[in-house]
């Protein structure tokens, strides 16, 4: 998800494993249990309570495809330049006759779990997996085990307390139960703008999320503002003030995009919990005021998804910020695409049930994810399970695009350093985050001499965003001309500021004043990581074949481990620092009502959708699906091609007015909404030294390749020719 107040050529496809133990009891009652769909954390030493039998639980029983070893060779051949069936994709029908589970053994499977008192919700066309629901009571005696809460990542969360069991006559029919635990809950790879997810059904609708604006004073583009401190800070004391929200027309400033790069005739799909009520009237009037054409977006439930808006966890409405996010990013890099939203009841806990309902009925050629796990502490069935969706993706045609997460190294969360699940899978693109300047025009000043006169007032109207005018389509922040300073790995530090800011020369208002000064200290201890994009090396999948070569040097942190080792991340990355984020405009509610407004926003979940969008582009320019899209990163990246972006902090010019490290002074509201409750100071230093993911020459596991120069990139990938494609049929290891 998302920040805002805090602010494969070859790709290793795994098997869904069949790790089931011996048979235990005897007789009728005899059974099998699936070690893989137990979570590592669930130990005896966490053990807290038994979970109440009225408890209700959702969950999937995952069966495995048929001929493994032929779908590798599939994927390898539709993937591989020079064989036959190179982008000759399987058609859902097609995919479904070679590898999908028998009729007979889902109606085994079908028929136990109703026998054992569960409902079934429902089961995809592909027959991967029975979705059921029922108490804990019955979970229990169907599952034959126990369900308890366990301590752990710092909350408190169910699990079974011994590996679930499955009749021995389904031994080898099912490969993984997923659900029984809520590890999903555990340590969120990227974190929600204000946590809450929303139903569409007619009687259980929430209500908006909790109003957020900018704080003011901010800058209509990098450095348009400045500020003063007292002391000097990396060499000077001068700091731009963090921008208000890069709108659209600075963001495809910022990649190069042309009027003819819409991502027309496409269809981009994303994948979130519930659904918002307001998002169709709430992007086409963020589109309206911003200068973009009226989304063509659609929001559906797929078969026995949305059963239950709410959960005991997750505050309906939460969620909003993100699916708006999404859908504005997508529309912002692809305004000409169609945007279809597939809405997730459950929270965090069923994503993989939204995510193949896409896969299954190919309802889009490319999917933005911006969820995942933090770590890789996943059950081995369920990363296993989704990842053959991620598979079976691949072999028809679709590109995953997922967020890389917004712990950074996850040391700060975890205590250790880690990637994290989904976007460690190799049959995704994984999409890491950067800082970004964006200034007016070509050779525009970092300084923001060559930044564009902005309105000369804020909108008249309560609902209308009202940050100096930005929200006025005549703005010229909503008008072509805008371009990248620089990029740098978003690893943000926070430094506390305490005292007062006034506007130089004394007595002038925003907007005409574009300087000020802060009296008072910074906290002497100098910066606090708050927040990065997440990247390094996975202690689970090996290294896959289109990264052999080029991921070699990479180092995951504090481990050392190497590229060589496992697979690395991210891909690539774009835009997600919420310091330098894009402006959204999302139905809030506010003290004084529910309205329309607009506000700054970040987090890989940013630049996951803004990259999905850029791949409805490189669709439109090649005419084709491309499909999955790590095979053709990487042989751009390998021909040295000038349409990449190296994200290096060392492409930066050390200057005497803003010092050596980057930096922007932030001023947030202490109610969210106004000045009136008061506002507080912070430093927040950009790709923050001290953390273990940097930017540097080449590929690294801050930014991956790095960023997409220009819309030239986007053509690259239409013609350059994939690395080879040789799938690992092993499964991974999960710790």
């Amino acid at each position: 998800m998302s920040l805002r107040g805090v602010a494969i050529a070859t790709t290793t496809w795994c098997v869904a494993a069949l790790a089931v133990t011996g048979v235990v009891a005897g007789g009728a009652n005899a059974s099998a249990r699936l070690p893989d769909s137990r979570p590592s954390w669930a130990t005896p030493t966490a053990l807290r309570a038994p979970v109440p039998d009225s408890d209700i639980v959702h969950a999937r029983v995952y069966l495995p495809w048929r001929d493994t070893a032929g779908l590798a060779a599939l994927t390898r051949a539709v993937s591989t330049p020079g064989t036959a069936s190179f982008g000759r994709y399987l058609t859902p029908e097609q995919f479904r006759d070679r590898f999908s589970p028998t009729t007979h053994d889902v109606a085994a499977v079908t028929d136990w779990l109703r026998g054992a008192g569960l409902r079934v919700v429902d089961v995809p066309s592909d027959r991967q997996y029975v979705a059921v629901e029922g108490t804990a009571g019955d979970a229990t005696a169907a599952f034959d085990t126990t369900l308890s809460t366990y301590d752990a990542f710092g909350r408190i969360m169910r699990a079974p307390t011994r590996a679930p069991a499955v009749p021995a006559a389904l031994a080898g029919k099912v490969s993984a139960v997923v659900g029984l635990d809520d590890g999903a809950e555990a340590v969120p790879a990227v974190r929600p703008p204000n946590e809450s997810p929303n139903g569409t059904t007619p009687a259980k609708v929430a209500d908006p999320g909790v109003g957020f604006r900018s704080g003011t004073p901010c800058s209509t583009s990098w450095g348009e503002k400045t500020v003063t401190l007292p002391t000097a800070v990396d060499g000077s004391t001068t700091k731009p003030l963090a921008p208000c929200g890069y709108t659209p027309a600075q963001v495809r400033g910022l990649y190069g995009l042309g009027s003819g790069d819409t991502g027309a005739g496409q269809t981009v799909a994303f994948v979130g919990a519930n659904a918002s009520p307001t998002i169709v009237s709430d992007v086409t009037q963020y589109s309206r005021l911003h200068n973009l054409p009226d989304p063509q977006i659609s929001q559906i439930v797929p078969p026995g998804i949305y059963q239950h808006p709410t959960t005991p966890k997750n505050d309906p409405g939460a969620f909003f910020g993100e699916q708006t996010l999404d859908a504005e990013a997508i529309h912002t890099t692809a305004p000409a695409a169609k945007i279809l939203y597939v809405a997730s009841s459950n929270a965090n806990q069923d994503f993989d049930r939204s995510v193949k309902a896409i896969v299954d009925k190919h309802l889009a050629p490319i999917i933005s994810i911006s969820y995942g796990f933090g770590g890789e502490s996943v059950p081995q069935g369920f990363v296993n399970s989704l990842n053959g969706i991620f598979a079976q993706a691949v072999a028809t045609g679709i590109g995953i695009f997922v967020s890389s997460g917004d712990n950074g190294d996850e040391q700060t969360t975890l205590g250790t350093t880690s990637v994290d699940f989904y976007a460690n899978t190799p049959n995704v693109t994984a999409v890491g985050g950067t800082s970004a300047a964006i200034v007016a025009g070509a050779g525009g000043s970092v300084f923001g001499s060559g930044a564009k006169p902005v309105a000369a007032a804020p909108t008249s109207s309560t609902a209308g965003g009202g940050i100096y005018g930005i929200d006025d389509p005549a703005n010229p922040v909503n008008q072509p001309g805008w371009t990248r300073a620089f990029e740098v790995g978003w690893q943000t530090g926070f430094t506390t500021a305490t005292g007062t800011l006034a506007p130089l020369p004394s007595g002038a208002a925003p907007p005409t004043s574009t300087r000020y000064a802060f009296t008072g200290s910074l906290d002497p201890a100098g910066p606090s990581f708050s927040g990065g994009g997440g990247g390094g090396i996975s202690k689970v999948f090996p290294q896959p074949s289109y990264q052999k070569g080029i991921t070699d040097g990479a180092r995951d942190g504090s481990t050392g481990a190497t590229g060589t080792t496992g697979r690395a991340l991210p891909d690539i990355s774009a835009l997600a620092d919420p310091n330098t984020g894009f402006l959204v405009g999302q139905t809030q509610k506010f003290t004084d009502g529910s309205y329309y407004d607009e506000y700054r926003i970040g987090g890989t979940s940013l630049a996951a959708p803004l990259i999905a969008g850029m791949a409805a582009v490189a669709n439109q320019k090649a005419g084709r699906d491309l499909g999955f899209l790590n095979p053709r990163i990487y042989a751009a990246y390998q021909q040295k091609t000038a349409s990449l972006y190296d994200v290096d902090e060392a492409d930066l010019n050390s200057t005497a007015e803003f010092g050596t490290t980057p930096s922007v002074f932030r001023v947030n509201f202490t109610d969210t909404e106004s000045a009136a409750g008061g506002r507080q100071f912070s430093l927040r230093t950009l790709e923050l030294p001290t953390q273990s993911l940097q930017s540097t020459r080449g590929y690294d596991t801050a930014t991956g390749v790095g960023s997409p120069r220009d819309s030239s990139f986007l053509t690259v990938l239409g013609s350059v020719t994939p690395l080879p494609y040789t799938p690992d049929r092993k499964s991974p290891k999960v710790p």
